[in-house]
């Protein structure tokens, strides 16, 4: 192990002393900042849009399940497909979303996902079978994918100074996890009352008629830099996509999503159902699962302020033990005696922490490979690891078919968290040859 991150260090090191020979002075990064006030408006915005995608996409997949279970007669595997054809594509979609964004204008690229998630909500919603509704939310994921994670990260690292975008990540999946509070709630009523078809052609005439807009305001890059501005962007630390392929800690770091999200999905998705198994009523299972919605929103802004003082690498570390110790607490949702203590504590301390290399891998990410090609780096990425996690619903549902029970895809989850620690802990920045002199500067002054 010793010798693979010395290997790892050394090309790492290796490539970042080649931009570092090229790297302009502070003050000519700073004259190429773009307004910061516009880039907080832009933020903002983009964390309303990803409140509503991801609030009724996303986070209300698990509210689906059931009631199409009983309404398609399927089984709980089947009824997974859905998910996983949605993950899929939404992945699939993530670094043509990264690449175009690197190259064109983000405003048709954002808007026309936008406009396919609401289609593939209104094609799904009257599905007669659960293949043609697997077909449907799988193009639903492909405008999920081409409008949020991937294109809002790029964005914000577009127009916020790299200091300040820790802190426009984590507001960026505040936005997210406020969606994941407000909807799961009012979506299960309305199931409840309605139906869930047309619950579904609800979420897509709220996507047309709040996303569609906000992005065709918002969604575009700053202004074009002077020259010498231009020059100094253009010198600012980065590399080639084909360099970046060849580097061991890029594919560390596409271990550490694979395992991670994996895992936070397979919980994420069958939570309610898992609840409810347990013995929970679908209204408490609901009102838990906004409970981790809740807690994931604090642990953005909590995580986020502790990036400014702590490395990615050490809070994402300690934020996947205290994870693994709240997976492990979901074993006892059932316990007569202490399954509401252990589901509160699940809440809270899973609920803060699955998130997490969501908002830290894009900071990990800019720090060791710099901001050029960022969009389709992430894009890469997220495809390599998500096409991993997106399976990570359908052998939940398979796990709980053959077994019976939700115990054993727990222990499965589990063991992908705990697994993630190796990558996570190989994340070590790479020191430039002229960090050292910089860093005693600092300390002298």
């Amino acid at each position: 192990m010793a010798r693979m991150q010395q290997t790892a260090v050394a090309l790492d090191g290796a490539a970042l002393a080649a931009a570092a020979e090229s790297r302009p002075a502070p003050q000519a990064v700073a004259a190429a900042l773009p307004d910061q006030r516009q880039g907080w408006l832009v933020v903002v915005g983009l964390a309303v849009v990803l409140c509503v995608i991801f609030g009724t996409t996303i986070s209300a997949l698990g509210l689906f399940a059931l009631p199409i279970t009983a309404d398609l007669q399927c089984s709980h595997e089947q009824a997974a497909r859905f998910a996983t054809a949605f993950m899929l594509s939404m992945t699939l979609s993530m670094p043509l979303a990264g690449w175009l964004l690197d190259r064109l204008a983000p405003r048709p690229v954002m808007t026309a996902g936008s406009v396919l998630a609401a289609l593939g909500y209104l094609l799904a919603a009257s599905s007669p079978d659960i293949d043609r509704l697997t077909l449907a939310l799988a193009l639903g994921g492909i405008g999920v994918g081409a409008s949020t994670y991937v294109p809002a990260m790029t964005l914000a690292s577009r127009w916020m100074a790299p200091a300040r975008q820790g802190l426009a990540f984590g507001i960026l999946l505040a936005g997210a996890a406020i969606g994941g509070v407000i909807f799961p709630n009012l979506l299960t009523r309305l199931i409840g009352e309605l139906g869930w078809r047309s619950v579904m052609q609800l979420i897509a005439g709220l996507i047309l008629l709040v996303c569609v807009p906000l992005l065709l305001w918002l969604a575009r890059l700053p202004e074009a830099p002077t020259t010498a501005s231009r020059h100094a962007a253009e010198a600012l630390p980065g590399h080639d996509i084909g360099q970046v392929l060849r580097m061991p800690r890029y594919w560390l770091w596409i271990a550490m999503q694979l395992l991670l999200t994996m895992s936070g999905l397979g919980i994420y998705i069958s939570l309610v159902s898992c609840l409810v198994s347990a013995g929970y009523s679908a209204q408490a299972a609901s009102t838990w699962y906004a409970g981790v919605g809740a807690a994931s929103l604090a642990g953005n802004f909590l995580f986020g302020a502790l990036s400014q003082r702590c490395s990615a690498r050490t809070i994402l570390l300690c934020g996947n033990a205290i994870g693994i110790a709240g997976l492990l607490c979901l074993l006892l949702a059932q316990h007569p005696a202490w399954g509401l203590a252990a589901v509160a504590v699940f809440t809270l301390s899973w609920g803060t922490t699955f998130n997490l290399v969501n908002q830290l891998a894009p900071l990990l990410l800019v720090e060791a490979m710099g901001p050029r090609n960022f969009g389709s780096l992430l894009g890469i990425g997220n495809l390599l690891g998500g096409l991993g996690a997106a399976f990570g619903p359908a052998a939940v549902g398979y796990l709980v078919d053959t077994s019976g029970s939700y115990a054993p895809a727990l222990l499965l989850c589990t063991a992908l968290a705990a697994a993630a620690t190796l990558p996570i802990a190989l994340q070590q920045r790479p020191q430039a040859p002229d960090d050292a002199p910089l860093s005693a500067a600092g300390r002298s002054s």
